[in-house]
């Protein structure tokens, strides 16, 4: 319940969902695992009946900490439970639909034994935003830390993980981001986000990341009373995915939601250090006239062949599983509760209603309404039997047919582009106008709608901004054309995060030189020492090398620690570079900002050539040996 302010108070299953849409992490079943013994045996802080769902406490405001529960797990859970370092769940106020709106949201909390390093006041918060693992509260990572927390990457960032055809090339929590971050004095909060109805809405995904870092700061200074104080606290913000998508949102939201909003208690400020986004959702739809193509048009028809074999009982519709979360959610959000009609932090716009019906078919409809009641982690069977259909895009059709863009002629089980680029461009009605105009609203970066600042920025200037991705993805789509060179990163037209970079760079490296500093940093692909999947990149970026030695996959040296580090210390060298990190590495060599030539471009990028629309199955293989995460 939502308080109202103002005017209103098996095998096949565990490879089936490591290629789910954005993220899905933990050992996968098809039935609830049963841990060894709980993390705790209290969870009402987040589940019971003054959690998440229940009524905000009179006088609360956003950022507030209502209840928090340390963590003492036992058993397999303790694998890779922090040392020297408390963990705690916490209950805190966050923002619905706008100002008016307070909801309870839960998240994780972790802070070094004897309380934050503190330097003439100041203390770091590094904020990590997790990727998709369902929408119910009991599919969140609060529910399963040992899995969503401080386990391995790319599911937690513990120990970290890289994801490879052959298995896996893991490290040891001692040498992973969380120990890592702790040990430097750092603390670290993880939102759940908002359950149920806000996949992916950006403007709720950035309160909750935020609110979740004052809460944690209220925690410090609960548990750390005669510490020294803090004044300030400088934040990063750390996603992979769907998480990337909330770190960039919270970056851009940072500035505007800390000014306009506050906690009833005394919260110590935060000011905003940097951006991490890893293979971060963005462009759902391309710019009208570009050669690009957004997001939700490569995922449309998409089939990921779970063993690189076109076995329609081992393949997975990657769109309609993605779709569901979006339409679904957005559908539930945009009626849950009436948005003042002059709300200043407006969480989707009032442009028109959506409804269903104008992009959804009824089978589409019924898809929906079984899917967003999923855990991906242990429901993936049943997730890809909701989405079996669609292999046959002829016989069953999930959307519209101006947006599910059906050939003719059709082959069964042939790969071709949705149509949402198009209807966007110009949509065919309002009802799909309505649907593109919340679509285009949630796109972080420039080249989103709403009325909040395109880029994250702190004192009028841009915030440091890292994205990576890695160049055999097939979810958070980048691969190079059959004729391109992988020494250079793909363009805007084969690569998501080209089409992000190329969108920042004007407000990072003007005319007159660099502003402030914006990486992109890819892998390409290069056998198992090098996936660059999207299982792999969180644990490609934040390994200090790719050798075979398990004592170096430590999180220390990696160019995820030293651009977060850097961004802390505010020591970043600012200037537009993107590059492929192993064009050039060597296996003995560390990764460092050095390496890097500054500009737009490590050389000049390869032109595509023109595109091959002859119908072809689209084969995303993935092999993978246990638990991990998408």
């Amino acid at each position: 319940m939502r308080r109202r302010l103002g005017k209103a108070s098996s095998t096949t299953s565990m490879l089936l969902t490591l290629v789910l849409v954005l993220a899905a992490c933990g050992r996968h079943s098809d039935e609830p695992s049963t841990p060894e013994q709980p993390v705790s045996q209290d969870t009402s802080v987040c589940s019971g009946p003054m959690g998440v769902g229940s009524q905000v406490p009179e006088g609360a405001g956003t950022g507030d900490l209502i209840k928090s529960e340390p963590l003492n797990p036992v058993g397999k859970q303790a694998e890779g439970f922090p040392v020297r370092a408390t963990v705690w769940r916490i209950l805190y106020v966050s923002m619905g639909v706008d100002e008016t709106d307070l909801q309870l949201v839960c998240g994780m909390a972790a802070i070094p034994e004897s309380g934050p390093r503190v330097v003439d006041g100041k203390a770091d918060i590094l904020a990590w935003s997790h990727g998709t693992v369902g929408l119910d509260q009991r599919c969140l990572p609060s529910s399963s830390p040992e899995k969503l927390f401080w386990g391995p990457m790319p599911g937690g960032i513990g120990a970290v993980g890289i994801g490879n055809e052959l298995g896996e090339y893991e490290g040891t929590p001692d040498n992973g981001a969380l120990q890592y971050a702790l040990d430097q004095g750092w603390s670290v909060a993880a939102t759940d986000y908002q359950p149920n109805d806000t996949y992916v809405v950006g403007r709720v995904a950035a309160a909750n990341v935020l609110d979740s870092v004052r809460a944690l700061a209220q925690l410090v200074e609960e548990q750390h009373a005669d510490s020294e104080k803090i004044d300030t606290y400088e934040m990063v913000t750390w996603g992979h995915s769907q998480g990337g998508h909330a770190a960039l949102w919270a970056g851009q939201m940072a500035d505007t939601y800390y000014s306009s909003t506050s906690p009833s208690k005394p919260t110590p400020t935060t000011e905003l250090a940097g951006v991490v986004g890893l293979a971060p959702a963005s462009t759902f739809v391309a710019a009208p006239g570009s050669d690009a193509r957004g997001l939700a048009d490569w995922e449309m028809h998409k089939t990921i062949e779970v063993v690189g074999l076109p076995i329609p009982a081992l393949e997975l519709q990657i769109g309609p599983a993605l779709f569901s979360y979006i339409f679904g959610s957005w559908s539930n959000f945009a009626t849950s509760v009436p948005m003042s009609p002059d709300a200043a932090l407006p969480a989707f716009p009032g442009t028109g209603a959506i409804t269903p019906d104008a992009i959804l078919t009824a089978q589409g409809q019924q898809s929906v309404r079984t899917i967003t009641s999923l855990c991906l982690e242990t429901e993936s069977k049943k997730v890809q039997a909701a989405t079996a259909p669609y292999r046959d895009a002829r016989t069953n059709q999930m959307l519209v047919q101006s947006i599910w863009n059906l050939p003719d002629p059709y082959t069964v089980g042939e790969y071709f582009p949705g149509g949402l680029d198009a209807a966007c461009a110009a949509p065919p009605d309002e009802g799909i106008g309505a649907w593109c105009d919340w679509i285009t609203w949630n796109m972080p970066g420039p080249r989103g709608t709403s009325p909040y600042p395109e880029v994250p920025m702190s004192e009028g200037k841009p915030v440091p901004i890292l994205i990576g991705q890695g160049m055999d993805d097939s979810i958070i789509h980048c691969m190079p054309a059959e004729d391109a060179s992988v020494s250079v990163v793909p363009p805007a037209s084969d690569c998501m995060s080209s089409a992000l970079f190329d969108d920042l760079s004007p407000y990072y490296c003007d005319a007159s030189g660099p502003v402030s500093t914006l990486h992109l940093l890819a892998y390409r692909k290069d056998g198992s020492a090098s996936p660059a999947s999207h299982l792999s990149i969180p644990g490609q970026l934040s390994a200090a090398d790719l050798t075979r030695d398990g004592t170096r996959t430590r999180f220390a040296g990696s160019p995820v620690q030293e651009f977060m580090s850097g961004a802390f210390a505010s020591s970043l060298t600012p200037g537009c570079v993107e590059t492929v990190v192993n064009s050039w590495i060597r296996a003995t060599e560390r990764w460092s900002p050095s390496h890097h030539r500054t500009g737009r471009s490590p050389g000049p990028r390869q032109k595509a050539g023109p595109r091959n629309e002859t119908p072809r199955r689209d084969r995303a293989r993935v092999r993978h040996r246990g638990a991990r995460c998408v």
